[in-house]
C-alpha cells in the first residue's frame, strides 16, 4: 500500500473524534435492520429501542421482512438518506446487505458473543459512524465523524463545497469487538483506488462512475 501524506490544509477533511454516539436513540423516526435467521427484519421505529432488543423492535416499531435471496449482489444493495441502526448477528450475512451501500450516519451494534473476525466493508457517502458492543469491557461504545454537511445528505453528484465529488468509507469489522480504541485517516483527492492502494481487494465494478476525486476514508482497530 502506497504511504500518502495529508498537508495541514485538508486536515478539516481528516477524521475528528467525539465523545458522544450519533444522536440515533433521541424519540425521533430512525430506520432499524436486524437478522432474523437468514433474512432481515427491517424497521421504521419512532422511539428508543435498547440494542439488541429484538421482541421490543418487533413491538414497537413497523417491521417488515427482507429475503436474503431478493437481494442483489451487483449492485449496491441499500441506500438510506438519514440514520440506519444496525443490529450485527453475523458480519458476513450483514455484509451482503451493506457492502458497497450508501449511508451517511451508521449506527452499528453487536448482539452475538462471538469474535468479530477482521472484514472489510465498503461504505458510501459515509458521514458518521457509531459502534457498540455492550458485552466489550474496554470500549462498549465509540463514536467517529468523517465529515460534516451544511446539507442533510452529500448527494455523489455534487462537490458540495468540499472538493470531493465522493466519499468512500473501508470499514474493518472487527472494530465490533470493543477491545481496542477506533483509528482512522482519511486520504484526499483519490482519482485512482487501485493506483494509490494496489493490494486492497475489493469490488471495482461497484464504484460509481463519479468516484473520482474521492476522500477515501481507512476505520479499523
Amino acid at each position: 500500500m502506497k504511504k500518502t501524506t495529508v498537508t495541514s490544509n485538508q486536515l478539516v477533511f481528516l477524521v475528528l473524534w467525539s465523545c458522544a454516539c450519533i444522536p440515533v436513540l433521541s424519540n425521533s423516526n430512525h430506520t432499524l435492520i436486524f437478522q432474523k435467521e437468514s433474512n432481515f427484519r427491517n424497521c421504521s421505529c419512532i422511539s428508543t429501542i435498547p440494542d439488541c432488543g429484538f421482541a421490543l423492535a418487533n413491538l414497537r416499531c413497523n417491521c417488515r421482512t427482507v429475503f436474503s435471496k431478493d437481494i442483489n449482489k451487483a449492485s449496491p444493495t441499500f441506500s438510506h438518506s438519514s440514520t440506519l441502526v444496525v443490529w450485527v448477528s453475523d458480519t458476513t450475512t450483514v455484509g451482503q446487505l451493506l457492502n458497497y451501500s450508501s449511508v451517511p450516519s451508521l449506527r452499528l451494534s453487536l448482539c452475538n458473543s462471538n469474535a468479530v473476525l477482521a472484514e472489510y466493508l465498503v461504505i458510501f457517502g459515509l458521514r458518521e459512524l457509531c459502534v457498540t458492543n455492550p458485552k466489550a469491557n474496554v470500549y462498549p461504545l465509540q463514536n467517529i465523524t468523517i465529515y460534516s454537511s451544511k446539507g442533510e445528505v452529500v448527494e455523489s453528484t455534487l462537490q458540495n463545497g468540499t472538493g470531493f465529488s465522493f466519499y468512500i468509507s473501508f470499514l474493518n469489522m472487527a472494530l465490533l469487538n470493543g477491545d481496542s480504541k477506533l483509528k482512522a485517516y482519511s486520504v484526499p483527492n483519490v482519482t485512482n483506488i487501485a493506483e494509490y492502494f494496489p493490494n486492497l481487494q475489493y469490488d471495482t465494478t461497484s464504484l460509481p462512475l463519479e468516484a473520482g476525486h474521492s476522500l477515501v476514508t481507512f476505520i479499523y482497530v
